[in-house]
């Protein structure tokens, strides 16, 4: 299914406010538009709009708030929106119909509110551990010190990180109801973000097994390393989402 924002702009020449409803999708904390305008020879005049004026106001899943528009191109451009054509194969017809290329176009909060802030601290935290963690794999791995200390010191940061992980989801897990009632336009969000707590809880437990294989059979370091490099890019995602879709929603409360 589609998934569909209203985007306001400032008219170009008339400085009146103009408002479309767009596709979207969804890109490490910020929102994609794209100019297809169906594939017309003629890029929409949202687009024209935004060029003049970058400052625009996103109205999605119930939630209002400004943003700044970031036209992409080269590369970046090229990837988001193949990415785009894959989910919805519309719009590789759209490109296909026209000679000019259809703009891809980032909307990014104008404002980090408090709620937002606090969420990218607290990931920022994990991501630290989860790094601090995968570099003491590295040095098990490469026997930089002796067998005992380097199993003590790569126990201490995994059952850590594991620790401060699961404290956090436990705490999110328990809030969200909360938000669900109070902002029932998030429940999607919400569903799909326990869904991934879940996962990601699995992953942990795998950790923390494997972690209590190591002594026994030091080979189990390279299953350990890679389940966190699996848990790293999920976290990621997972992090990125989280801050787009309950960041503004909470900062507006």
């Amino acid at each position: 299914m589609r998934m569909l924002l209203q985007l306001t702009t400032t008219g170009a020449r008339s400085g009146v406010q103009r408002t479309v409803t767009v596709a979207y999708a969804e890109d490490a904390g910020r929102l994609l538009v794209f100019a297809s305008n169906a594939g017309r020879p003629q890029a929409p005049a949202w687009l024209h709009n935004l060029r003049a004026d970058p400052h625009v106001t996103v109205e999605v899943n119930g939630t209002r708030y400004d943003a700044i528009a970031e036209e992409l191109t080269g590369s970046e451009r090229d990837r988001l929106y193949a990415e785009q054509a894959e989910r919805d194969p519309a719009f590789a017809a759209y490109q296909e119909n026209t000679s000019r290329v259809i703009q891809v176009v980032a909307l990014t909060p104008a404002r980090v509110g408090a709620a937002t802030a606090q969420l990218k601290e607290i990931h920022a935290g994990l991501r630290e551990q989860l790094t601090t963690t995968l570099a003491a794999v590295d040095a098990y791995l490469a026997g930089d010190a002796p067998a005992p200390s380097r199993f003590q010191t790569l126990h201490q940061h995994c059952l850590s990180f594991c620790s401060s992980l699961h404290a956090h989801h436990s705490r999110e897990d328990g809030v969200f109801p909360r938000l669900a009632a109070n902002f029932p336009e998030l429940k999607p969000a919400l569903d799909r973000l326990a869904r991934e707590h879940t996962a990601v809880a699995a992953l942990n437990e795998q950790l923390t097994e494997t972690l209590d294989q190591l002594i026994a059979d030091p080979a189990q370091a390279q299953h350990l390393r890679a389940t966190l490099t699996q848990l790293a890019t999920d976290l990621e995602t997972h992090y990125a989402y989280e801050e787009a879709r309950l960041g503004p929603a909470l900062d507006a409360a």
